[in-house]
């Protein structure tokens, strides 16, 4: 030890150092990550919610590993996925933006998002039930992540919400975090479903 209490560490051989530098790859990446997530615009997010979220330090459980939520639109068809793992690959349609981030694998405290598929074919949708509310899991994705039950200190609520009006028999659900369902026309807020990270 030295006398202000700090330990003295000797490295030796070309291992060590391969380690220390890859060590301080995967740090500057996660710092890198952390001011693009607070640089994202995300969708539905209120100034209020914003500032709320901004207060207070996150809490992030020691068994959560955060990934995108993102929004996509193909047609008609609204749905909240997680990225691809293959940059190739992409999500048919066009990608709206980002909700928030949650968690890839469960943790205590969380509940799982299921993919869903209306029985029509013309609806994806998150649904908290495992049976999908009587209707398909997704093939590619039956189950989104995992999200907060309760609300976390850097979380804010998710709804889920849909538009309809382009026929009798069709409605479009959307993950959002503004209550008022982004005022989309025709719109019903089928209430809050967990809560993600900002």
């Amino acid at each position: 030890m030295t006398p202000a209490g700090n330990m003295e560490v000797h490295f030796e051989g070309a291992d060590v150092k391969k380690t220390m530098i890859a060590t301080a790859v995967v740090i500057a990446s996660a710092l890198s990550w952390n001011v693009a997530a607070q640089d994202v615009e995300y969708l539905g997010a209120t100034p209020k919610v914003l500032a709320e979220v901004g207060a207070q330090a996150a809490n992030v459980p020691p068994d959560v590993l955060l990934v995108e939520l993102e929004r996509w639109r193909w047609n008609q068809d609204t749905f909240s996925v997680r990225p691809l793992n293959s940059p190739s690959t992409q999500h048919p349609g066009r990608r709206e933006g980002v909700l928030g981030f949650i968690s890839y694998t469960p943790f205590e405290g969380g509940h799982t998002l299921y993919g869903c598929v209306h029985n029509n074919w013309m609806n994806r949708f998150t649904s908290v039930d495992p049976n999908c509310e009587g209707h398909m899991k997704d093939a590619t994705f039956p189950i989104t992540g995992y999200i907060a039950t309760t609300q976390l200190p850097g979380t804010v609520p998710l709804y889920r919400c849909q538009r309809g009006g382009f026929s009798s028999t069709w409605v479009d659900h959307f993950d959002t975090l503004d209550w008022n369902c982004e005022n989309v026309p025709w719109k019903v807020n089928d209430g809050l479903i967990g809560y993600i990270w900002l």
